[in-house]
C-alpha cells in the first residue's frame, strides 16, 4: 500500500513546476494564434494562467439516448485544480486535483488514488484553437447574466452558419461561465455553466495535495494491466520512449471482437492502441474515429494490434515494432 510520504513526494516533484515557467509557455503559443481574433476571445486565451476562483458548475453531456449530467465544486489557482462532488452526487467523496503535469483522483470505495496525465490544459489549448482556425467564424454578442455576472458571448459557427458552439466569458476577467457544444444537425449536445462563482477567493495552498493514508497510488499501466488480467489480454503498451504517455485504458466489443483500446497523450497530440482477440478492418475503426488519422496494422499469436494516430505511418511501423519486441508484465 503507498504510505502518506509516498504520496507527498508526488506532490512535490509536481511543485517543482513553476507557475512562472507555465505563463512563459503559454504565451509563447498563445502569441502565435491571437491575430485577427475577437478581443473577447484573446481576453479569455491570455488569462487561463492567472485566474483564480471558487464555483459550483453544472455539466450535461447527451451521447446516444443516454444523458448524463452532475453538478461540481472546483478551486483554482492558476494551473492548480480542485474538483469536489456534492454528498447527493454519485461521486460524492471523490476528489480529483491536477496541475500541468499530474492529475490525481481519489476513489473513496476502493481507497486508491488514479493518477493521470491533466485534462484541463488540453481544454483549454482547444479554446486558444479557436482563434486561429479557418474552418470558424468567430461572432460576438450581448450574453447572460450567469452566477450573477454580466457576459459577453461567443458563438462559433462554420461557413455556412451552423453553430458548434457557443462561449459566455466575463469580459473583465476572462472567466468561461458557460459553453454550450453542438452536434452536426444543430441540436445541443452538452453544456457547462456556472451556478455561482467567487473571482477573490482566499485559497489555502493545502487544498491541491491529497494526504489519504494507506491509499493506493493506481497509474494508468496499473490500470491497464487490472483490465486485461480481467478479459484475457496480454499485456502490451508502449514503452515512454516513444515520447507518448498512457491516458487510460478500457474494454470494448466491436462487433463480437474482444478489445482493449489504450490512449496515449504526448501534448496535445493523441495516439490509440487497439489490442483486439481477432482481425478487424481497420477502417472500420478509422471511421469512427474521424479525419486525417493514420493507421498501422499487425497479427500476432491470438490476437490483432491496430496503432491510429496522426503520426506518419513510418513511426508507427516504428511504434508497433517497439510493441512487438515485448512489454514485461508490471511490477507493482
Amino acid at each position: 500500500m503507498m504510505n502518506r510520504t509516498a504520496i507527498g513526494a508526488i506532490f512535490l516533484t509536481a511543485a517543482l513546476a513553476s507557475p512562472i515557467q507555465a505563463q512563459g509557455l503559454f504565451k509563447q503559443r498563445a502569441k502565435r494564434r491571437l491575430a485577427g481574433a475577437p478581443a473577447l476571445l484573446v481576453r479569455a486565451i491570455r488569462a487561463q494562467p492567472t485566474l483564480r476562483y471558487t464555483g459550483t458548475y453544472t455539466t450535461e453531456f447527451r451521447q446516444g439516448s443516454n444523458t448524463v449530467r452532475h453538478q461540481e465544486f472546483i478551486t483554482r489557482d492558476g494551473i492548480w485544480y480542485r474538483i469536489e462532488f456534492p454528498n447527493d452526487s454519485q461521486f460524492a467523496g471523490q476528489v480529483i486535483v491536477e496541475n500541468k503535469d499530474v492529475r490525481l483522483h481519489y476513489h473513496p470505495v476502493t481507497n486508491e488514488i488514479m493518477q493521470q496525465p491533466p485534462r484541463h490544459g488540453e481544454a483549454w489549448e482547444k479554446v486558444a484553437n479557436l482563434a486561429n482556425n479557418k474552418k470558424f467564424v468567430l461572432t460576438v454578442a450581448p450574453g447572460e447574466m450567469i452566477a450573477g455576472l454580466h457576459t459577453e458571448q461567443l458563438e462559433v459557427s462554420d461557413f455556412d452558419g451552423n453553430i458548434v458552439q457557443r462561449l459566455f466569458i466575463e469580459p473583465e476577467s476572462g472567466v468561461i461561465l458557460k459553453r454550450l457544444l453542438f452536434d452536426k444537425v444543430g441540436t445541443q449536445i452538452g453544456f457547462l455553466e456556472f451556478n455561482q462563482i467567487n473571482l477573490s477567493p482566499v485559497i489555502d495552498p493545502s487544498m491541491f495535495q491529497i494526504r489519504r493514508k494507506n491509499a493506493k497510488i493506481v497509474t494508468p499501466l496499473i490500470q491497464l494491466e487490472r483490465i486485461a488480467k480481467r478479459r484475457g489480454f496480454v499485456v502490451r503498451y508502449l514503452p515512454p520512449l516513444t515520447g507518448y504517455s498512457l491516458e487510460g485504458s478500457s474494454y470494448r466489443n466491436f462487433a463480437g471482437v474482444d478489445g482493449l483500446v489504450e490512449t496515449y497523450v504526448n501534448g496535445q497530440d493523441r495516439l490509440w492502441l487497439y489490442v483486439l482477440k481477432a482481425p478487424l478492418n481497420p477502417e472500420r475503426l478509422r471511421a469512427n474515429a474521424g479525419k486525417n488519422l493514420h493507421v498501422h496494422s499487425i497479427d500476432l499469436t491470438g490476437e490483432s494490434i491496430v496503432l491510429m494516430g496522426t503520426l506518419d505511418e513510418k513511426t508507427l511501423t516504428r511504434f508497433s515494432s517497439m510493441l512487438v519486441a515485448g512489454t514485461s508484465p508490471l511490477r507493482h
